[in-house]
């Protein structure tokens, strides 16, 4: 099947800005800007998915704008500071005013709970929707791989599991 130019064109303007919705995560993440994150870049219907790989963990869920919030100030804002995290390899499926990816992302941040350098790493895999004329995530998965002291390497997950306990406490 043939496509027209201007349906190539709107491919490649709809991956651009899916990448750019992905990039504006890592930012607004590590900024600290929740309430703008989730107001304007995940589908009031969304939902995150953040699980440890190859673990017994009970994953960490949410559904809906004010849990989705509550899971970033609480957890991520809560144990992490100074963050810097990127997202490449991105793959990318358009589907009419639908879209799944995949991508992977690292990160360096400070333990908020001990003040040490810490390194991590996992995959994204994602939703996403069109909504007028931008694209919003309707589902983030985070498969996590790895995150550690800095000092020990990036395969030891003392501080993930710290992370996960302190999510399955309901506070």
């Amino acid at each position: 099947m043939t496509r027209s130019p201007e349906d190539r064109l709107q491919l490649l303007e709809d991956r651009e800005a899916i990448r750019e919705l992905q990039a504006t995560y890592c930012f607004l993440i590590d900024d600290g800007r929740f309430d703008e994150l989730v107001d304007h870049h995940f589908a009031r219907d969304s939902r995150c998915d953040f699980r440890l790989v190859g673990s017994d963990v009970d994953p960490m869920l949410a559904e809906g704008h004010e849990p989705i919030r509550v899971f970033f100030k609480q957890l991520v804002g809560a144990l992490l500071r100074d963050m810097s995290h990127t997202t490449h390899n991105q793959r990318i499926v358009v589907e009419g005013d639908s879209a799944s990816g995949e991508s992977y992302f690292e990160l360096t941040a400070i333990d908020a709970t001990t003040g040490e350098a810490v390194v991590g790493g996992g995959r994204y895999i994602d939703r996403y929707r069109r909504q007028g004329d931008t694209w919003v995530f309707e589902e983030r998965r985070a498969e996590i791989r790895h995150m550690a002291p800095l000092r020990e390497g990036w395969d030891r997950q003392r501080f993930l599991r710290v992370l996960m306990l302190a999510g399955s406490t309901g506070d």
